[in-house]
């Protein structure tokens, strides 16, 4: 057993503490290898492999939920989980209904970017893809999902599915209170103004630059003007002091990971009237560098904090952003 392990057992043996996992325990997560499961990062708490959307066998899955849940709270946890940046000391308790639904098995979408592992498709439109109203219905119907649950929707861009409006004012019908839509902002849909409008959720429209020139070199397209009138004409519906629409920022090794890009995009922030914004390191490249992250990058990340800070603009931190910007802040010398 690592030291670092160790140091997780010992702290989560803390009274009325255990280790816990935000996914396993409280989400459900549907990937672009059309497989459902509970984490979306490992095999750990598969569920169901080639689904195809039409129906889910929801007593497994409180039963996956259950069973990962123990293994995770036991001290013999799971080989997945070991080391997990996800896994945290906590007394929260399993509830029947799910705190997160993560739907990212759409692959359709209109640019190319470098890191995208779904290259674009002339015909990407005819791809074939199951629809997720009829899941979201069944989980509904058994209680796996109320009103209070966070649907995410990601990867891709979920504005190109022909079933997007039709599912998300399904949800705004059913009085969710919580809708994150991530999309690269290329249609401009007014259902997404609606859920702004009606503050029951947000936008986070894809950037990964602040510039034009950037914007092309990482998506592969020249659609930075059209993204950003789409941006403004989303704000238009948010009331004042709510941040329901936010801009987000990918980042690539030595493409845009340098504090020049990232002021461009504060600066577009800025100039755009834009309150909050979404940051990220690329999964790949935080996947090759997790054990021996350089130093420049928390340095940037610690900058990306106190600018936003400075400018009084909500930062919010991807998870793999997040693991670094905690390990930068216990590094910092104390004043």
């Amino acid at each position: 057993m690592t030291a670092f392990l160790k140091n997780i057992l010992d702290k989560f043996k803390n009274k009325n503490t255990h280790p816990y996992c935000k996914y396993v325990s409280e989400a459900i997560y549907f990937d672009n290898k059309n497989n459902v499961g509970l984490c979306p990062y490992t095999a750990f708490g598969l569920i169901k492999d080639n689904y195809d959307g039409i129906w889910i066998d929801t007593n497994s899955v409180e039963q996956m939920r259950k069973e990962c849940t123990e293994i995770i709270m036991s001290d013999a946890i799971h080989p997945a989980c070991k080391e997990c940046f996800l896994l945290e000391n906590s007394d929260k308790t399993t509830s029947k209904a799910l705190k997160y639904v993560h739907f990212a098995q759409w692959k359709f979408c209109s640019l190319n970017c470098t890191y995208c592992d779904f290259p674009k498709n002339d015909n990407f439109i005819e791809t074939k893809h199951y629809d997720v109203l009829p899941t979201i219905k069944q989980m509904i119907d058994c209680g796996l999902i109320t009103n209070e649950t966070t649907f995410i929707f990601e990867c891709g861009d979920a504005c190109a599915h022909p079933e997007f409006d039709k599912l998300i004012y399904f949800l705004l019908n059913y009085e969710c209170k919580n809708i994150i839509i991530k999309t690269a902002g290329i249609r401009f849909c007014q259902s997404i103004a609606d859920v702004i409008a009606k503050n029951r959720g947000e936008v986070h429209i894809s950037f990964d630059a602040g510039n034009r020139f950037m914007y092309e070199k990482i998506k592969r397209l020249d659609k930075f003007n059209d993204v950003l009138q789409n941006t403004k004409r989303y704000l238009s519906y948010q009331l004042p002091n709510e941040k329901r629409v936010a801009i987000s920022y990918n980042t690539l090794s030595t493409v845009n990971d340098n504090e020049k890009e990232l002021l461009d995009w504060f600066i577009l922030a800025k100039n755009t009237g834009i309150k909050k914004l979404s940051f990220d390191i690329d999964m790949k490249w935080y996947n090759s560098i997790r054990y021996s992250i350089p130093k420049y990058l928390k340095d940037i990340i610690l900058f990306i904090k106190n600018m936003s800070d400075y400018n009084d603009i909500e930062i919010v931190f991807g998870e793999f952003a997040n693991s670094i910007y905690k390990t930068a802040l216990k590094e910092e010398p104390e004043e």
